[in-house]
């Protein structure tokens, strides 16, 4: 045979590549590992005796992965070369040049070259060494030598199976914390992410050193599970094995992580499809639960391990309290005291969780999981059909810590989806964007938890009137349930909230609430996004927009329960979200609603009665700090709108700054005088492209602009306020507002703009997002709001505000949304005549923002 050369075999994988990928939709993925791995096997045997290592004492052994035949494209070939004695100068050169050859291959090669007495004393002393040894595979070479390293690794010194199950739980703890404990991270990792591959090998890792066994099947035939946990693990690997190969199908480098750009091509590997993101979106919902099956049974095998191979209670130790018919404490561990109670009486089930609320330590013993596992695949009809499973349910949201000790679980064991009918449909479901960190059904969980923090002492300097709201109610079923419901609806097309809404008023029908609460609850769901949306994209110094918020709302109860859901909804949503800015916006949108209602719906909050106030405050702080100049002049140059808009503490800083000023330009940071952000005040004449100068040099910085608040004075000068914060949301330090302040004076003296980074985000690749204009309330004749998503590319804002200047606009006011990968603004607009947009002024501007915007980003 003619010895092989390395382009010979970078052709054979090539080839091997092009068939899997040819063949991949109709083929068994089972078949193509096989394959694959048969094709190293033979390889590796072929170039052991081209290289003359046949007629040695030596072992070749397939280890790890490969020692599993679990061999996709891209993993690595993980090998020992093992002898009894150690190798000579000739044979250790011939053993380097093999393995030199397999990199010139272009294999990424784990190859180790160890004695038996190697083996022993590097793998008690590192347990990646150990676990690679103990899925030890003979390929070629001397039988005897491998049967000792076999004998070896057998011993009972050789890592004891209870410290080898130790380091193993304590190894995947560390790597679940490096995943934030949630199988649900939108880009996930195959084999890493809690729930991934990783988690299948700690099982087999468990069984393997207990008894020996290398497959699901040979560990279902050694009794260590059961038939349905057997036939949940393999579907949820077969699916995990699908998306891997896949994967590394379309990588040129190794990698498992499903980022969103890999994951539109993997979809389309296999098979899904449906108009715009549905086709991924369904793909990972199936990846999702998958992970969060094999999550589950890791945690249940590992309890099951624990108590009954190494735990060794003798009988005086054994504590026992009898909580009802059915269940008992015993050491802390809450069991069952009939196996078929939860198939015979299906409502019981949530007796468990009651008794997790009223034991805060206790745990659930892994014989009743693995009962209840089996019982919930039995289920047919939901629980909530059941009126004694209806009083149990409700009777959980009155327990101490309801959330965290009994809805939490009961979603992480499944019973949620056998009682709420339409609960099953969310589950593992992802929205394919950068804004929504985890899928919806982990999302709605975090919504809860975070409605019950609001409950917590530590909370309170966060979420100081949410907390308010929530320690004072002693009845929180109702907002619990609402939240249960506010994204039930997703993922089955039209508008979820109101769907949701009939949801939810069914359901609290069935649960026995009145009319009024019904009716409370469905309005919740049905406008959960109101007060974010009117907080941060409507104008809530406008006492119209206050007005027609607080008729939304009607009354004091609703909005309490309102604010708090929101909070809850964007907290939940991504931990990058809530800010100082945003808890300021929602604090005054919650104030002036509640003035509003005292002072009753007959007619508008005073804007001007609020103006004079912000007036007499900001005098009082400047009488308070000494400053003894008159500022009449100062504001009878100065808008109307500046003394609505800005707060007393802006206003006295201004006045301080500026009643002596004789200069030209004043820029002045601080992070003093804005609540949630760092305020930057610009005081100078009026000049062209001012506004798009001014957002350019601060976008040039690398600063986010949450909003812009524009004042032309009667003479002629701007009273200009941005506030702005650093990239992850942070206040700006010293030096950086020293920065600012330099590079924004030299912007308007010089009057050149600095030119924006042009390179695009990665991330934003995979995402296509339109560009929507909306203008909102036209009958308006003073000035003209615009609501503008687009895709949030660099120079956004930048780019924007020279359109504005192009068509000679004025812009007003503006307030600055992000939502990942989606720009969602407002803008206060006039035009030359400062009069609101005309209709051809404004299909003008829409022309241009869409033509402009919707080009892709570079």
């Amino acid at each position: 045979m003619n010895p092989c050369c390395p382009n010979d075999i970078k052709s054979q994988l090539q080839s091997l590549k092009q068939t899997e990928l040819d063949h991949f939709p109709q083929t068994d993925v089972n078949r193509l590992i096989c394959r694959r791995t048969a094709f190293y096997d033979d390889l590796l045997i072929r170039l052991w005796r081209q290289f003359g290592l046949a007629q040695t004492a030596l072992s070749l052994v397939a280890v790890g992965g490969y020692g599993r035949k679990e061999m996709f494209p891209l993993s690595d070939l993980d090998f020992l070369i093992l002898s009894e004695p150690k190798n000579m100068p000739e044979i250790e050169q011939k053993i380097a040049s093999f393995i030199q050859f397999l990199w010139d291959c272009g294999f990424d090669v784990g190859a180790s070259v160890r004695t038996l007495a190697e083996c022993a004393e590097e793998g008690r002393a590192d347990l990646t060494i150990a676990t690679n040894l103990l899925e030890s595979r003979l390929l070629t070479g001397d039988e005897k030598t491998f049967k000792k390293l076999t004998a070896l690794l057998n011993r009972p010194d050789f890592w004891n199976r209870e410290t080898f199950f130790n380091a193993k739980v304590q190894e995947k703890n560390e790597r679940y914390a490096r995943y934030h404990n949630t199988s649900y991270n939108l880009e996930p990792d195959i084999k890493y992410s809690p729930g991934g591959l990783r988690d299948l090998h700690f099982i087999y890792w468990i069984a393997l050193r207990h008894n020996n066994t290398l497959t699901l099947e040979e560990i279902l035939q050694s009794g260590f599970i059961y038939p349905e946990e057997y036939d949940m693990l393999q579907q949820s690997q077969q699916f995990l094995f699908k998306v891997r190969f896949a994967l590394h199908l379309i990588l040129k480098r190794y990698d498992n992580r499903l980022l969103f750009d890999r994951q539109i091509k993997v979809a389309e590997l296999l098979g899904f499809q449906g108009e715009g993101n549905h086709g991924v979106e369904q793909m990972m919902k199936m990846f999702f639960q998958a992970l969060r099956t094999i999550s589950g049974l890791s945690d249940i095998l590992t309890r099951h391990y624990r108590e009954h191979f190494l735990q060794n209670k003798s009988a005086g130790e054994i504590q026992q309290i009898f909580l009802d018919r059915h269940f008992l404490l015993q050491n802390n561990e809450i069991q069952l005291m009939r196996q078929d109670i939860f198939e015979r009486q299906p409502e019981v089930m949530l007796d468990l969780f009651y008794h997790l609320t009223a034991y805060p330590h206790a745990e659930i013993h892994s014989d009743t999981l693995r009962k209840l596992h089996i019982a919930l695949r039995q289920q047919q009809t939901p629980l909530c059909e059941s009126a004694a499973a209806r009083e149990k349910f409700l009777r959980l949201f009155s327990q101490p810590k309801a959330i965290a000790r009994a809805l939490e679980p009961m979603h992480q064991y499944g019973v949620l989806t056998a009682y709420i009918p339409q609960w099953k449909a969310i589950v593992g479901l992802m929205q394919f964007d950068l804004f929504h960190a985890y899928t919806v059904d982990e999302h709605t969980i975090r919504v809860l938890l975070h409605l019950e923090s609001f409950l917590d002492e530590k909370t309170r300097a966060i979420h100081p009137i949410c907390s308010a709201i929530f320690s004072q109610n002693s009845d929180r079923t109702l907002l619990y349930i609402t939240a249960l419901f506010h994204d039930i609806a997703k993922g089955r097309g039209g508008d979820h909230a109101a769907l949701g809404a009939q949801d939810i008023a069914s359901f609290a029908g069935l649960h026995g609430f009145d009319g009024r609460e019904i009716e409370t609850m469905a309005w919740l769901v049905k406008k959960h996004l109101l007060m974010s949306v009117t907080a941060q994209r409507r104008d809530i110094h406008d006492p119209e927009v206050v007005m027609a918020f607080a008729e939304e709302v009607q009354n004091k109860v609703r909005l309490d329960w309102l604010i708090c859901l929101t909070v809850a909804d964007i907290c939940a949503t991504n931990s990058n979200l809530w800010n100082d800015w945003k808890r300021a916006l929602f604090a005054t949108l919650y104030q002036y609603t509640r003035q509003q209602f005292e002072q009753g719906m007959d007619q508008p909050l005073d804007s001007e009665e609020q103006a004079e106030e912000n007036k007499r405050r900001a005098l009082a702080i400047l009488q308070n700090q000494g400053f003894l100049e008159d500022v009449a002049p100062l504001w009878a140059r100065c808008p109307d709108d500046y003394f609505l808009r800005s707060t007393p503490k802006e206003l006295a800083w201004h006045a301080a700054l500026l009643t002596d000023f004789r200069g030209e330009i004043l820029v002045k940071i601080s992070n003093r005088f804005s609540q949630g952000g760092t305020a930057v005040f610009l005081y100078c004449r009026d000049q062209p492209q001012l506004f798009h100068k001014v957002v350019s040099t601060i976008g040039a910085k690398k600063l986010s602009i949450h909003s812009a608040q524009i004042s032309t004075g009667l003479d002629g000068y701007v009273l200009d306020t941005f506030v702005v914060t650093e990239l992850n949301g942070a206040l700006l330090k010293g030096d950086r507002r020293r920065e600012l302040e330099k590079a924004v004076t030299e912007t308007l003296l010089s009057g050149k703009t600095p030119k924006l980074s042009t390179l695009g985000n990665h991330k934003l690749q995979p995402f296509n997002v339109k560009t929507d204009v909306r203008f909102l309330n036209t009958e308006k004749e003073t000035h003209t709001e615009m609501e503008l998503v687009a895709l949030d590319k660099a120079g956004l804002l930048a780019e924007v505000s020279q359109i504005f200047s192009e068509l000679n606009l004025n812009l007003l006011n503006a307030k600055i949304t992000t939502t990942g990968e989606k720009a969602e603004d407002f803008f206060m607009l006039t035009n030359l005549q400062n009069q609101a947009l005309s209709q051809n002024e404004r299909d003008e501007l829409e022309v241009r923002l869409k033509n402009r915007l919707n080009l892709p980003a570079r």
